[in-house]
């Protein structure tokens, strides 16, 4: 939550998925304890479209196309009541083959701290329904969904060494009966856990669970650079790979 930040914070990541055909990308920035903006891309480049060549009696390419998502987040904070409310306004542009649509919408976010140890939050994405405009005239629109997570900061007895335990759902209202761990009605939810392990002054251990496969990954730091690589095993479709590097002021 950047309102706790007491540094600016910038980084970038690459990931690549299904052999790199998918390829997700991140530019980050955290000023202080005012702003972030979050830039993504995800998309899969030079997909071929086909014809028939009746001549020859076979297929060709008449055009490469590329499928992407680009989204802007802008995050800021506000006291109410004494709680801290995360306001990010965030705009989409959509590219699949010769469409292209517009999306416009809100996600509001806070936190609540138990002890110094415990930390509980939650985020309410597309807070009002997000409506995504095609070119063709046609209008989509993104239901609200909410994500929970706690986090828990705890020191190994033996090996004296810090450790922090995340725990997070999503829940959406898309009836996404065969797609998510568990469906009710028009609801339904995905789970993810956690567990960060420092093992060297300058290096975190991470293994996770990320909806149906597990995950693990390496932070190492050196002054104020940071670069985190993460591993997702899939036993169905190609390992998944994750590089982001950090950098504080």
């Amino acid at each position: 939550f950047i309102t706790n930040n007491t540094s600016s914070n910038f980084e970038i990541m690459h990931a690549e998925e299904y052999e790199g055909l998918l390829q997700y990308d991140i530019i980050a920035a955290t000023l202080g304890n005012k702003i972030s903006v979050v830039l993504t891309r995800i998309g899969i480049d030079d997909i071929p479209l086909t014809a028939w060549n009746e001549n020859t009696n076979r297929p060709y390419v008449y055009k490469n196309v590329n499928n992407s998502d680009i989204a802007l987040f802008v995050g800021f904070t506000r006291n109410i009541l004494g709680w801290n409310i995360g306001f990010t306004p965030k705009f989409a542009y959509r590219n699949v083959a010769d469409e292209s649509a517009f999306g416009f919408g809100l996600d509001l976010s806070s936190y609540y701290k138990f002890s110094q140890d415990w930390l509980v939050a939650f985020k309410l994405r597309d807070a009002f329904t997000t409506p995504i405009l095609w070119s063709n005239d046609t209008t989509e629109t993104v239901l609200p969904s909410i994500d929970l997570e706690t986090a828990y900061f705890f020191r190994y007895p033996i090996l004296n060494r810090t450790g922090k335990f995340i725990a997070a759902t999503s829940i959406y209202t898309e009836s996404r009966d065969e797609s998510a761990t568990h469906s009710f009605g028009i609801f339904s939810s995905d789970y993810n856990f956690g567990l960060s392990t420092n093992i060297h002054p300058n290096a975190d251990f991470l293994l996770g669970y990320d909806v149906d496969t597990f995950t693990t990954g390496l932070r190492i730091s050196y002054k104020n650079w940071f670069v985190n690589y993460a591993f997702k095993y899939n036993t169905e479709l190609e390992n998944s790979h994750r590089i982001s590097m950090e950098f504080k002021i």
